[in-house]
């Protein structure tokens, strides 16, 4: 196996083994309650709420949940002694906070629930099960989780390969 393709693997396991540890410390242990609790005379969480104080509070909460996984990724890049640049964890984290914002706003998740048949799912809130809750992790970890560490590992790919070239040169 060569060098390349090892620090591929490393880059492609470490994102997605921090991503996922990120992903429930940023929406679980971070996010304050104010952005997650139902308000308003529907119960439609603040961050879903399609006004400014609920934009306000998905940016707020989005930003805290890309900084929770930076920090959760950068320190197991580190315990495993792998680097990646900067530049890849970036592109990793912009594609995550934007897929994430998208999840949590709450109008795709109620599409993709239309168009599958799954809306009465979405819209269960009853006997200790919330739907759209679990719609919506399952969107975080199957789309979202995987889009970013694909896009970290491409770059840091990219990267390495250009570096390469240029000490050859």
């Amino acid at each position: 196996m060569t060098t390349a393709a090892r620090d591929r693997i490393h880059t492609t396991v470490l994102s997605g083994v921090g991503g996922l540890a990120g992903h429930y410390g940023g929406d679980y242990l971070v996010q304050l309650h104010r952005w997650a609790a139902p308000s308003g005379p529907d119960g439609v969480p603040l961050k879903q709420q399609h006004n400014p104080q609920g934009r306000r509070a998905l940016a707020a909460h989005v930003i805290s949940y890309v900084a929770t996984q930076a920090v959760t990724k950068a320190a197991f890049y580190r315990s495993a002694g792998v680097r990646v640049p900067l530049l890849a964890q970036l592109s990793g984290a912009v594609v995550e906070g934007v897929l994430h914002a998208a999840i949590d706003d709450g109008r795709l998740l109620r599409r993709f629930a239309d168009a599958t048949g799954k809306r009465r799912f979405h819209d269960l809130a009853a006997g200790g099960i919330n739907g759209r809750a679990l719609l919506d992790q399952a969107a975080h970890l199957q789309i979202q989780i995987p889009a970013g560490t694909f896009v970290t590992a491409a770059v840091a790919c990219a990267i390495t390969r250009r570096r390469n070239r240029r000490s050859q040169s």
